[in-house]
């Protein structure tokens, strides 16, 4: 009876009584993969399309099945501008795993991160996200895991706040997009309505 292999990573798993005297190439072959599971690495893109590969498509008995995609943290860089939004397209799309994704590139350009038509990801130029595919065959999806974070307390400090619209409070207010609501919701004086307005709008 031949190996079969883990649905995410091609981890192979011998069939009980073979590869008897050699299965130990096979463990070790498996450890590189665990390896990996913890591990970084920057990838080089070198065109607008690209296949971020996290198993292979026919995993080999007793040999390496390494792959890129089996990096836990990734960095995208490239040897220059490729020119426009570089498409990743995780493989295979029944792969269900998550990945800590920093966009590297050069020429102020976007990575697209798609893995079927249940939607993708777009990781804008200098930003990082944390993403999971869900594995789904030809509707599969890409969804931003660290979009939609939420914290009982957070601390910044320096750097700044940009994007937001409006500054949601805990107690039912509703809000601080503009002056009035910002010292009624947010508790603030006249004075500290400019800061609580800077950080509501960035």
């Amino acid at each position: 009876m031949p190996s079969v292999f883990t649905t995410n990573f091609a981890i192979e798993q011998p069939a009980t009584g073979e590869q008897s005297g050699t299965w130990g190439t096979t463990a070790n072959y498996n450890f590189d993969i665990f390896d990996r599971l913890a591990g970084y690495k920057a990838i080089t893109l070198t065109s607008t399309t690209e296949t971020l590969q996290v198993r292979p498509a026919s995993p080999t008995q007793a040999g390496s099945n390494l792959e890129d995609g089996m990096y836990r943290a990734i960095k995208f860089v490239d040897g220059g501008d490729l020119g426009g939004t570089v498409t990743v397209t995780i493989a295979p799309n029944t792969v269900a795993a998550f990945w800590l994704i920093q966009n590297g590139l050069s020429g102020s350009r976007d990575i697209t991160l798609t893995q079927g038509s249940g939607g993708n990801v777009t990781v804008a130029n200098g930003t990082s996200a944390i993403v999971y595919t869900d594995g789904a065959g030809g509707t599969g999806a890409v969804v931003d895991a660290g979009g939609l974070l939420a914290f009982s307390n957070i601390t910044i400090t320096g750097g700044s706040i940009s994007g937001i619209t409006d500054l949601a409070v805990a107690d039912g207010g509703t809000g601080a997009s503009t002056a009035a609501a910002a010292r009624t919701n947010l508790d603030v004086d006249q004075a500290g309505t400019a800061v609580a307005l800077a950080i509501a709008l960035g």
